[in-house]
């Protein structure tokens, strides 16, 4: 698919005490996420249609959608959590 689909609406919308959300998306890496999602837990994400320009609509539960502000994080903490890392045992056996 062409970059040209990434300026098309990607859009979630739900009804005030319903349980599901529909979902329409042109961008490929939701749409990606979305048919995964699909095949692990179909009772819970259907795709609902397919269209000729690679776009779908699919439903899934409202407990999915989460709406959460990129975490602003300080020079410091930025320093302090990869000196944490690096002391991680863990991390170290897999470099």
């Amino acid at each position: 698919m062409s970059r040209y689909y990434d300026n098309y609406e990607n859009t979630i919308e739900w009804l005030k005490d319903d349980n599901t959300a529909t979902l329409s998306l042109t961008q490929r890496r939701t749409i990606t996420k979305i048919e995964k999602l699909a095949k692990q837990y179909p009772d819970e994400c259907q795709i609902i249609a397919r269209n000729n320009d690679g776009s779908i609509c699919a439903h899934v539960p409202i407990s999915w959608i989460k709406i959460s502000p990129k975490r602003k994080v300080s020079e410091e903490q930025r320093l302090a959590a990869s000196k944490r890392l690096s002391q991680n045992p863990i991390t170290k056996s897999n470099n």
